[in-house]
């Protein structure tokens, strides 16, 4: 693992509405007010940036074929929809694309706060929104044919994540899958590596001190054996992983 930062997300420099730590984790304070930003400058997905839409638009089509490919398995006896978890929604840009292309989907959604679901309570039931930290936030009774989080594991610690995907595994139906979508795959992790990164920290944490270049701690890069660990050490049979051709090369590892 490797410790990342950032300094605008969405095309909004974080300096313009809020204080950045380069020592702490993003909190939930931090992205509910970026997404009060987001909301005075973009008035619809049609205003997000194309790169990052098309990007997402990719993404959430693959997920379409893969639960596609997991309804033609069921068994003839099986009724009713197909039930959907999205752990860490956002906006909601994949999740509107997920029921354009398959509208039958029994969607759920899960955000830490209610702020980035201005556009997403349009087209999601209520009942079928969970704000808060999963899994407390989840109704234990329920099971998904699909979890899924898209871009959020960057943010959660070593063992929280491993804790966070035991969870979830428990929550999934007979023949249900978890995915995890990743944009931060770390690429290698060489000794020699690392000491470059350590180089690195240390001149953004000075540019950061300094006023030049202010950044946040943004979370952590891992490395596809590490996320294979974190599968197997949460108790997930059927592992397998790959990347996606979507313009940014997004890793994705799923298990059952």
């Amino acid at each position: 693992m490797r410790r990342f930062y950032q300094e605008s997300w969405q095309g909004i420099p974080f300096t313009s509405f809020s204080h950045i730590s380069f020592f702490h984790l993003a909190e939930p304070k931090f992205y509910a007010t970026f997404y009060e930003e987001l909301f005075r400058r973009y008035q619809s997905w049609d205003d997000l940036p194309a790169a990052w839409c098309e990007n997402k638009r990719k993404d959430a089509r693959w997920l379409t074929g893969e639960l596609r490919a997991q309804m033609a398995a069921w068994p003839v006896e099986r009724t009713g929809p197909m039930r959907v978890l999205s752990i860490g929604s956002g906006v909601g840009f994949m999740e509107k694309i997920l029921l354009e292309e398959m509208p039958e989907l029994e969607l759920h959604v899960n955000e830490p706060s209610t702020v980035s679901l201005r556009w997403l309570r349009r087209i999601i039931p209520g009942e079928r929104i969970y704000i808060g930290l999963p899994p407390a936030c989840l109704p234990a009774d329920v099971q998904y044919d699909m979890i899924y989080l898209s871009t959020v594991d960057y943010g959660i610690p070593q063992r929280e994540l491993e804790h966070l995907l035991e969870e979830l595994r428990a929550q999934l139906a007979p023949g249900g899958e978890l995915i995890c979508l990743s944009a931060s795959l770390l690429e290698e992790d060489s000794a020699v590596g690392g000491f470059v990164n350590a180089l690195k920290i240390v001149i953004r944490g000075a540019l950061h001190f300094l006023g030049i270049r202010r950044q946040q701690f943004w979370g952590w890069r891992r490395t596809r054996r590490e996320y294979q660990q974190l599968f197997t050490a949460a108790g997930f049979a059927g592992i397998a992983d790959g990347w996606l051709d979507d313009g940014f090369e997004t890793y994705w590892i799923r298990g059952r």
